[in-house]
């Protein structure tokens, strides 16, 4: 006979399933949990060692996530290096703004054009007023680490009216049922489902079995640990070498009042390292043989290294320690950098796309199949004005039309003013035309 929690959590399980194939998953409602427990942390890295390191690892790979999601967490905040590369990374995805492209103009497959340029106006129109969207796509791009982050949608009157981003701590998985990612609130303790459109589960590099295996944070949290250790050897290193080093000798034949006496001097004199020997005696500090540079500044150094590489593609565009040739090293690293950030670029959208604006779409335009839009983030442009004016004036030799807008944008030239007695037309003219216009002596409107 199964037990009554076993019989709750079964319940829950099975209302979760019905809300969610009801689209109205916990309608005008956020689960609850704990503030209080948000903050509690077990500060996983104070004593960390390669043993627990790697218990922590290995648990986080067999599915038990909770421990390495908070380690993860904690190597960002208290290391200056990790916090920096992983933000740069995160940020180059997060600054640029974001639209609602129609699925019309990505697949030419899509026939009815108007039910998609509706779907993507209702979404676009959805998404602009819908409350913590920016938040929710900066704690998603939290995910560029640890290769997880959830966010919950409240829904009401079948509509999305807020998102709210789930900390670390509360993420688990049940073993025993599936490699689900579940989510602990207080009425169910053992975590509820993280499905769909209830839950937004971000796992950027998507790989079978527990998102831990894929995450960047995996790969470096052993670089930390070497970090640490160096710099507590460091820190004693100075402490025996860099610290003036007060010693008093006494003769074999001192009395112990003498003794006290002579360690009572030294320390008057304001020094936290000092020491009274016998004459007889000698203190020799033997260092280890030089190669030019300090062991432990090496090894920081390298973990430094290898941490923007994990992150950025590169450690040139955060790190110029000892190299030569760095601006031109930087340049072709940050083409890297591009390609990471137009990878993150696109696994962004197809988590939003087909976790929520596809339920948006299905639940607001019901069996009539409307296509689902594309979320996109708006890249950058650097418009090589010189090459693109040689391409326009080739079009306008072979007779093509060319947009006005397009091309006072393209050329970067302002607009004139047109009012209602200078119409203008709404392509340039061929450029025979345009030049046979300046050789007879007459005015061209090209533009």
């Amino acid at each position: 006979m199964k037990s009554p929690t076993r019989l709750v959590t079964i319940a829950n399980r099975v209302g979760d399933a019905v809300r969610v194939l009801r689209g109205m998953a916990q309608s005008g409602r956020e689960y609850q949990y704990t503030p209080n427990l948000d903050s509690a942390r077990e500060r996983l890295t104070q004593g960390l060692d390669p043993q627990r390191l790697m218990a922590i690892l290995r648990n986080g790979d067999e599915g038990q996530i909770t421990d390495a999601l908070q380690l993860f967490e904690e190597i960002e905040r208290s290391d200056p290096r990790f916090y920096s590369a992983a933000n740069t990374r995160r940020l180059a995805l997060t600054g640029l703004d974001w639209d609602v492209t129609s699925a019309s103009d990505v697949k030419q497959s899509v026939t009815d054009k108007v039910l998609a340029e509706e779907a993507t106006a209702f979404v676009r129109e959805q998404l602009d007023n819908l409350h913590g969207f920016d938040c929710a796509l900066e704690h998603m791009a939290t995910a560029l680490g640890p290769n997880l982050s959830v966010i919950e949608s409240v829904w009401e009157s079948n509509a999305v009216i807020d998102l709210v981003p789930i900390p670390h701590p509360r993420l688990t998985m049940d073993l025993n049922q599936s490699r689900d990612v579940r989510v602990i609130t207080t009425e169910e303790r053992t975590g509820v489902v993280a499905e769909s459109p209830k839950w937004l589960v971000h796992i950027p590099n998507a790989k079978g079995g527990s998102p831990i295996c894929g995450s960047l944070s995996r790969s470096v949290a052993v670089l930390f640990l070497i970090k640490r250790l160096a710099l507590a050897d460091w820190a004693g290193y100075v402490e025996l070498f860099g610290i003036p080093m007060r010693i008093g000798k006494y003769q074999p034949n001192a009395s112990s009042s003498e003794k006290k006496a002579l360690l009572a001097a030294l320390k008057a004199l304001g020094s936290s390292f000092y020491g009274a020997m016998s004459v007889n005696a000698a203190v020799e500090i033997v260092e280890s043989s030089q190669r030019g540079t300090s062991p432990h500044e090496a090894l920081i150094n390298y973990c430094n290294r290898e941490v923007a590489i994990a992150f950025l593609g590169g450690n040139l565009t955060s790190d110029t320690t000892g190299g030569t040739g760095t601006f031109a090293a930087a340049t072709v690293q940050d083409n890297v950098r591009t390609d990471l950030r137009d990878d993150d670029i696109r696994r962004e959208g197809r988590t939003l796309r087909d976790q929520l604006l596809g339920p948006m779409v299905e639940l607001q335009f019901p069996g009539r199949a409307a296509p689902v839009p594309y979320f996109r983030r708006i890249k950058p442009e650097t418009i090589d004005r010189i090459k693109e004016s040689t391409v326009m004036m080739n079009a306008q030799r072979l007779g093509m039309d060319v947009p006005t807008d397009w091309a006072y944008k393209t050329l970067g030239i302002p607009k004139p003013q047109v009012d209602d007695n200078d119409r203008r037309e709404s392509v340039l003219q061929p450029i025979d035309a345009f030049e046979d216009g300046l050789t007879e002596g007459g005015n061209s409107d090209a533009f």
